[in-house]
């Protein structure tokens, strides 16, 4: 109960800090105007006024440092800005009193000193006041309508934890998306050597054990999440964090709020979680970060194919074209009479860069597809009107990433879906005018409702 009581007393002289902290900087500002003045018009003495009104200006200040110093101790305010604007509002009541000796007797000095001393209390004067109003309303706070050539000058662009999320290989939700904001909006005072309330958040075992009052985080409960009701708390609660600076936007509450009900998992990769469509909509929208799958030929990151080679492939009847200018892998189509042995081995010294292939129409062999069998990157084959059999689909079940087969024409029957199962990126195969049986591939298609089969 003492302990409370003491809080609050100092709690309620605190805040008599923005009241009190105005008086002394008038009271500098009129003795050093005031000196100025007389000496333009050149009095032979200074008034006694000047000096006076540097004492005032210490005392207030003494009384508004005090007041202010118990206002830091709430644990409003930010600790790295709360340090710089604490000591230097005490240097500038130091030199007021210095000011006040100094005053007293202005003949012991030269003019160029006074003057000099003078400029240096006012420039901290206006550098304190830009601190303070940094910590009672944020960092952008001076420059927030600036023009822009101004803020150009003076105020750099933000790179706290800017990551490079479009095109990572595999964002992790916690470390890419969710830590960010806490670093720029919570670390300041939740960190190792300052621990706000108890709380460590630099860490996430730090962040599971949460502060005196217990845990912040309960996995897959937001509501009974500490740290989730302090940010959609109204800010006009004490209790609202954070306290001073930026508050957590929309899409940064909304994303923490998916995250901590999905099991808040520091390690889970964004292509692991599972997204509905709402946080797939916040993703695109915030981050530029598109969820939808894509083909595989959209993700393969390859060199060039070797130019000579490619030549050489050609001038067999393979016409072979890139996918794109910024995509290296290839679109292979064999538009010559006899596709031999030969030319298929060829064809594989480039394999790892085909992803379309056909062979419509050719005299492609059983044997032949197992070099098509080689095409790692392979994502859609044409044997169309060829004399292509069950057996020659056998050897393809290990492409792991073909999504679309023409088999129109061919001589495959139902033993065939049997091999193409095997492979779980196929999406759609074609085979009308084949051995399969209507019925029994009804049958098939409703066993597997992902693999679209065409008649």
């Amino acid at each position: 109960m003492i302990l409370f009581l003491a809080f609050d007393f100092t709690n309620f002289i605190g805040r008599f800090h923005p009241i009190l902290v105005h008086l002394p900087i008038g009271f500098l500002l009129l003795a050093i105007f005031m000196e100025w003045y007389e000496r333009i018009v050149k009095r032979k003495q200074l008034s006694f006024l000047i000096s006076f009104a540097w004492l005032l200006s210490g005392i207030g200040g003494a009384l508004a440092a005090l007041c202010g110093w118990w206002l830091g101790e709430t644990g409003l305010y930010l600790e790295n800005d709360l340090f710089w604007h604490r000591w230097l509002g005490i240097l500038i009541v130091l030199l007021s009193f210095g000011g006040w000796l100094l005053k007293k007797k202005p003949t012991e000095y030269s003019g160029v000193f006074h003057y000099v001393f003078n400029v240096l209390v006012l420039s901290l004067i206006l550098f304190e006041g830009h601190l303070g109003g940094n910590l009672t309303h944020g960092q952008d706070y001076l420059l927030q309508y600036a023009p822009r050539s101004i803020k150009n000058i003076f105020q750099k662009e933000d790179t706290l934890q800017r990551i490079d999320l479009i095109g990572k290989d595999s964002i992790l939700v916690y470390h890419d998306l969710i830590e960010p904001s806490f670093a720029k909006k919570c670390f300041a005072c939740h960190n190792a050597e300052v621990k706000r309330g108890g709380l460590n958040m630099e860490h996430p075992d730090s962040l599971m054990v949460g502060g005196e009052s217990g845990p912040v985080l309960v996995s897959g409960n937001t509501l009974e999440s500490e740290i989730f009701k302090r940010i959609t708390l109204s800010q006009k609660n004490t209790k609202f964090m954070p306290p001073v600076g930026e508050s957590m936007t929309y899409s940064e509450i909304q994303l923490l709020d998916w995250w901590i009900n999905n099991g808040a998992d520091f390690a889970i990769s964004l292509k692991d979680a599972k997204l509905d469509e709402s946080v797939k909509s916040l993703l695109l929208r915030t981050y530029g970060i598109d969820t939808t799958p894509k083909p595989w030929y959209e993700t393969v990151k390859i060199e060039p194919a070797d130019s000579s080679i490619i030549k050489d492939v050609s001038s067999m009847g393979f016409v072979i074209k890139r996918l794109g200018f910024t995509n290296n892998l290839l679109d292979v189509k064999f538009e010559g009479k006899d596709l031999s042995d030969e030319k298929l081995q060829s064809l594989s010294e480039i394999s790892e860069h085909v992803t379309w292939l056909s062979f419509a129409k050719s005299n492609i062999s059983d044997r032949g597809l197992k070099y098509v069998a080689e095409f790692k990157n392979l994502t859609r084959l044409q044997l169309e009107r060829t004399d292509i059999s069950d057996e020659g689909i056998e050897p393809l079940s290990v492409l792991e990433h073909l999504e679309t087969i023409n088999l129109y024409e061919t001589s495959v029957s139902e033993k065939c879906l049997g091999y193409l199962t095997q492979i779980p990126s196929l999406k759609r195969v074609y085979l009308w005018r084949t051995n399969l049986n209507i019925e029994k591939t009804g049958l098939f298609n409703e066993e597997h409702p992902h693999l679209e089969i065409i008649f």
